[in-house]
């Protein structure tokens, strides 16, 4: 006798949801929903699997598209939930709960805490015979079985994504709103300025980290505005309005390439004993109280806004690493806890780039706060607005205090040329030791910088 196949319409299938909250551009759902006889829907929360703690306005985003999501599936009859620390998060279990003979969700990274409960319940789930499938509808190649990118993304239907389908408040419809506003933004060089980048960029990075919105998807819909513009405005390739579509399909897919370069990432950071003296660094570095306006005011705006723009994520991770001498887990840590659109592949490889794990033909990033400060901030307004202890001191001392004989701050914890000095010459020492490294640590990643505008 021969066993009778089983066929998809014999089996429930469950869709397992983490960093994909979304209806559109979803192939794990798109399968889920084909050919089989029956889903239920499970989201397992980040807490709940690794990573850190959210910010609160992460936290909300994606209960907004939780919710979104529940109303939508609960409306077809599809049972719908999430689980958090202290429930059950066993995928077998929910298979247990809705009846499902077969998993499936869309392909996704994580640091080395994540992918450990990624592997406790992928066995939990071979151990019952239940088939976990793995797809990848981005255009980022991930690890493990499944993680391959593909010739081409997954993207919906044009009646999926019409103007009329999506309320006003869909990460596609505030997508479209921006780029119908791009060519007077001045993206271009508006994106690094603090204080202008706000005005400038779409502000739409924890909707991508949430899965909220999909890369593709934005890199489709800005060709498309491109095209549009060019149209009726012939002649204009060049102007700033003109290349500021350019400039952000640059930005766009500066992320992929991260993510893609992350699945190559090896995550080899685990906690040490630090010191007293060192622990009051990071909480001093964390709070925007190390003596130095420029990284001081840019940890002190994440902490009050859970964004800053890249060029100041840049400093705020260089000068923790390199000048601080902070341990990279702990900064990378503080930094995971306190950006809204954390994605391990991008925070955790910033990190790497500046301490020197990375990319190591460049060498580490060792930036001159002072001289950023200045770059970024000529008119000191930045600082002033973000450190208020400034506002005795006279113009052209913001940026270096310590010049002034009534300081208002404390003297530096570090002198920045001192410790610039210090870690070059550090570097140039274990350099040689380094050609030896495994494949993760050489100089080979594409971050989609030679797409990205400088």
């Amino acid at each position: 006798m021969h066993a009778t196949p089983v066929r998809h319409s014999d089996c429930r299938v469950l869709l397992w949801l983490a960093e994909d909250l979304r209806l559109e551009d979803n192939l794990a759902l798109r399968r889920a929903t084909t050919g089989y006889g029956g889903m239920a829907v499970l989201r397992i929360a980040p807490e709940a699997r690794g990573r850190p703690r959210r910010t609160p306005h992460r936290r909300t985003l994606e209960e907004a598209a939780e919710a979104r999501l529940e109303a939508q599936f609960l409306a077809k009859g599809i049972p719908f939930e999430v689980r958090g620390p202290g429930d059950d998060t066993s995928v077998a279990a929910a298979c247990r709960r809705h009846g499902c003979t077969v998993v499936i969700r869309n392909a996704a990274d994580g640091m080395a805490a994540e992918l450990a409960h990624h592997r406790q319940w992928t066995d939990e789930l071979a151990a019952v015979g239940i088939p976990l499938v793995t797809v990848n509808g981005e255009m980022i190649r991930r690890k493990g079985t499944g993680g391959a990118r593909p010739d081409a993304p997954f993207l919906s239907d044009a009646a999926e994504i019409a103007p009329g389908a999506l309320p006003d408040d869909h990460p596609i419809a505030l997508l479209r709103a921006f780029l119908r506003g791009l060519p007077e933004r001045d993206y271009l060089a508006g994106m690094w300025v603090p204080g202008r980048d706000r005005l400038s960029t779409s502000l739409l990075s924890t909707h991508f980290a949430a899965g909220t919105l999909s890369s593709d998807r934005a890199r489709v819909e800005t060709e498309a505005a491109e095209r549009a513009w060019h149209r009726a405005n012939p002649g204009q390739a060049r102007s700033v309005a003109g290349k500021s579509f350019g400039a952000f399909k640059g930005r766009v897919r500066y992320r992929p390439g991260f993510l893609t370069t992350f699945s190559r990432y090896e995550d080899d950071l685990r906690p040490l004993p630090i010191t007293p003296e060192m622990r009051h660094r990071v909480e001093a570095w964390r709070d925007g109280c190390t003596g130095i306006p420029m990284p001081d005011a840019a940890m002190r705006e994440l902490k009050a806004t859970g964004w800053i723009n890249f060029r100041l994520r840049q400093l705020a991770a260089s000068y923790a690493v390199q000048l601080l001498g902070l341990p990279p887990f702990e900064v990378g840590t503080v930094l995971a806890e306190m950006f809204d659109d954390y994605e391990p592949g991008i925070t955790w490889l910033q990190v790497a780039i500046n301490d020197g794990r990375v990319n190591q033909d460049r060498g580490p990033r060792i930036l001159n706060p002072v001289k950023q400060g200045r770059d970024l901030d000529p008119d000191e307004s930045y600082v002033r607005a973000w450190l208020p202890e400034l506002t005795s001191l006279p113009a052209g001392f913001a940026h270096e205090p310590w010049l002034h004989p009534a300081s208002p701050l404390p003297p530096p914890l570090v002198d920045h040329l001192a410790a610039a000095r210090a870690a070059r010459a550090a570097w140039r020492a274990k350099s040689p030791a380094l050609g030896a490294r495994p494949v993760h640590e050489t100089p080979s990643f594409d971050f989609g910088e030679r797409n990205a505008p400088r």
